[in-house]
Formats: C-alpha cells, sequence, structure tokens
C-alpha cells in the first residue's frame, strides 16, 4: 500500500509512543530523587515504593530500547519488571497503612504475565494477548492499591487534617484499574488497533498514556502521604508529653481555648481540675527519680482511665496535670476529681511506693479567659493543699458564687 502525501512518515507515527517513554522515564527519575531522599524517615513502605520506582524506570528504559536490544530484554524482561514495579507498590502501600501485602499472590501473577509472553511472543506471536495477560496483572493490582489507601487512610488528625491525599491517591489507582481491564479486555476483542508493538492507533493513545502515568502520579501521591506522616509525626510530638503520653501544656491550652470559644458562643460550660501529686518531692527524695517519674505515669493511667469521653488530660509542668472537662457543671467535674482522687489513693506501684493527690475544680463564666479560668482553679487545689491535701476543692470565689446561685435558687 503506497502512502498518500499528506500521510505522516513512519518515524513520526513512532515519535508519540517513543516520546512517552522518554518523558515517562525522565518524570520516573526525578520522582525516584524525590522519594530516595525519604528512604530514611523510617516510616514503613517508604523502601518499597523507592525499589517500586527504581524498578519502573528501568523497565520504561527497556521498553524505550525496543528494536535496539533483544526482544528477551525489550518485551519480556521490560513487563516483567513494570509488573513487578506495580506490584512493588503496593508492597509499599499496604505496609505504609500497617497491613500485611499478599506477597504471594504477587509472585504468582508476576511468574504468569512473564509466562503469558514468553509463550504468546515465542510460540503463538499474538500481541493482542500479550497486552492483555499484561494488563489483567496490573488492574487488580491497582484496585488494590486503591481499596488499601481508601480503606485504612486516617479519618482525622489532631490539626484537623484527615488523609485526603490517600483518598486521591487511592481513587486514582481505582481509575488506573479500571483503564486496564477496559484494555485487557478490548485487546482480547480485538477493538483496540495495534499495527506493532510501538506504533499507536486509535484508542491505543489513550490506554498507553494512561500507562505511563500511573507510576509517576502514585509516586507523587506517595510523597505526599509520607510528608503528611512526618508533620503527623511531628504534632504528636509537639503534643504530648514525653514521659506520661498526655497532653503537652501548649496543646492542652489550645484545646482549651477552642471550649471556652465554643461556650461563648453559646455552648455548654466546660470546668477544669488542677490536679497536684501530694508530697511529691519526698517521693523522690526517699525512692529516687525513676520512682518519681513511676508516679507521674500511674497517675496519668489512673487520671484516663476514670475521664469522660472527650475529657482531656494535659500536664502543666512538674508534678502537676489539668484536665478540661467540656459540658460540665461544679457538681459533675468535682464527681469526675473524686473518682480520679479515690483510684490513685488505693493504688499502689512497684516496691510499695503509694502517693495521693489534690484537686481544685473550676466552671467556666461567661466573659472567663483561660487564665482566669485556671487560676481560680489553681486557688481552690491550694485550699485542697492547705486543709490536708488528698481531697478535692471546689471554686470558692465570689465569681464562683455568683454563677452557682441562679442553679441553687
Amino acid at each position: 500500500m503506497t502512502a498518500s502525501p499528506d500521510s505522516p512518515p513512519a518515524m513520526a507515527q513512532m515519535s508519540l509512543p517513543l516520546a512517552l517513554l522518554v518523558i515517562t522515564t525522565v518524570l520516573g527519575v526525578m520522582m525516584l530523587a524525590i522519594i530516595w531522599s525519604l528512604r530514611r524517615c523510617g516510616l514503613p513502605g517508604v523502601r518499597d515504593w523507592c525499589n517500586a520506582n527504581l524498578t519502573a524506570t528501568v523497565a520504561l528504559a527497556l521498553f524505550a530500547l525496543r528494536g535496539m536490544v533483544p526482544d528477551l530484554v525489550s518485551i519480556v524482561g521490560a513487563n516483567v519488571a513494570l509488573s513487578w514495579a506495580l506490584a512493588q507498590f503496593y508492597i509499599g502501600a499496604a505496609r505504609f497503612c500497617g497491613r500485611a501485602p499478599r506477597l504471594g499472590w504477587l509472585v504468582s501473577g508476576v511468574i504468569g504475565v512473564a509466562a503469558g509472553i514468553v509463550y504468546w511472543h515465542y510460540v503463538s506471536d499474538q500481541f493482542y494477548l500479550r497486552v492483555a495477560v499484561v494488563s489483567m496483572f496490573h488492574a487488580p493490582v491497582c484496585a488494590l492499591i486503591g481499596m488499601t489507601l481508601i480503606r485504612h487512610r486516617p479519618r482525622q488528625w489532631p490539626s484537623g487534617r484527615g488523609g485526603g491525599h490517600y483518598l486521591t491517591a487511592g481513587l486514582f489507582a481505582l481509575a488506573a484499574a479500571a483503564g486496564h481491564a477496559a484494555r485487557g479486555v478490548l485487546s482480547v476483542l480485538r477493538v483496540i488497533e495495534y499495527a506493532n508493538g510501538l506504533e499507536t492507533q486509535g484508542l491505543n493513545v489513550f490506554f498507553l498514556t494512561l500507562g505511563a502515568l500511573v507510576m509517576p502520579a502514585l509516586t507523587m501521591s506517595a510523597v505526599l502521604m509520607i510528608h503528611d506522616a512526618m508533620v503527623r509525626r511531628l504534632e504528636a510530638i509537639a503534643n504530648t508529653d514525653a514521659l506520661t503520653g498526655v497532653l503537652s501544656r501548649k496543646a492542652w491550652e489550645d484545646l482549651a481555648r477552642r471550649e471556652l470559644t465554643r461556650a461563648e458562643a453559646g455552648g455548654p460550660a466546660p470546668s477544669v481540675l488542677m490536679v497536684d501529686i501530694d508530697r511529691f518531692k519526698s517521693v523522690n527524695d526517699t525512692w529516687g527519680h525513676a520512682a518519681g517519674d513511676a508516679v507521674l505515669q500511674a497517675f496519668a493511667t489512673v487520671a484516663e482511665g476514670h475521664l469522660r469521653p472527650g475529657d482531656q488530660l494535659g500536664r502543666m509542668g512538674g508534678e502537676e496535670f489539668v484536665v478540661l472537662l467540656p459540658r460540665a457543671t461544679p457538681v459533675q467535674a468535682a464527681a469526675v476529681a473524686e473518682r480520679i482522687r479515690a483510684a490513685a489513693e488505693a493504688s499502689t506501684l512497684v516496691e510499695g511506693v503509694r502517693y495521693t493527690l489534690s484537686a481544685g475544680v473550676a466552671t467556666w463564666g461567661r466573659g472567663d479567659r483561660l487564665e482566669q479560668l485556671t487560676a481560680r482553679a489553681d486557688a481552690a487545689l491550694y485550699r485542697a493543699k492547705m486543709t490536708g491535701r488528698n481531697r478535692v476543692q471546689l471554686d470558692d470565689s465570689p465569681r464562683a458564687h455568683a454563677e452557682r446561685a441562679p442553679a441553687l435558687a
């Protein structure tokens, strides 16, 4: 058949897939450099993602060498490498989300891809069936990636952010799975036209572009997920007291101020407990600082076990703790404090170390700033200390009497 004067030359027809392969290879190298720089972050799955990008980059380079190297390398080796790269990305996604990957299924699938390509290239040269074999492996692996990221994404983090990048990556992976499945089916039905392994016609242009973008797009999403996980880790470090595991002072004050803002806008009034371990210095002097640390940790465990859902425990410093109780009247707050006090008094640590605590209770009144509220709770705590310790004392300030008068009436 003679080409018409306005038909593109063969080299022009060859330029699109080759250009896609070259561009995707370069993009893969860039993504590899980015994710490689994050491999020491300590998060599970990141090294698997690095290996996936390295394998994919090698596979794309082998595809681009089609015709210049033996088919065993550019066809069999390239397709097997690309399939294993996608499998490695799934392994990384599963581990990143705290799941165990299905390694046996993946290895069997890659072996099946290799066997199918070898058979339908060397025994019976069927390009359509080679495409179908590869697509029928890529489709379920992409689906597994998508379902893993969507089902096991973090729902809500302390900063208020959810797993948006997980959701985006998961939806893209599911779209890629649908694209691979459609390509496999259409190849078997011979709806897609192939002139040869590197020429593109009709729908093949779309599917080739989609396949070329899968790994770079997933890797970019992985980088964003790693970034969010590292931010989450830093937030946890900043917001958590290292010894007891409760909220740090700053994190507790941020939560308390938000609660007071809601109360000022018409929400229910919160209460605050100021708690202090009685004679804590004598514990350190008698049994040593290790025993003192054990007392602080034991108190944190006891207190959290007797708080209501939504109550927030923080450490102000030393042996002093503070509790925010949303929607709590003075009587309700005092009841919570008394339960914690009684549980602490009844507990005994290793080597017979025992401790008691004192607590002061104050309830928010309209116009109160956090500093005023905690100051009233601290004054109540001081009175508990001065009247014998190991007790709970309600705020006895004129402001507290004014707030309680309507309720008492």
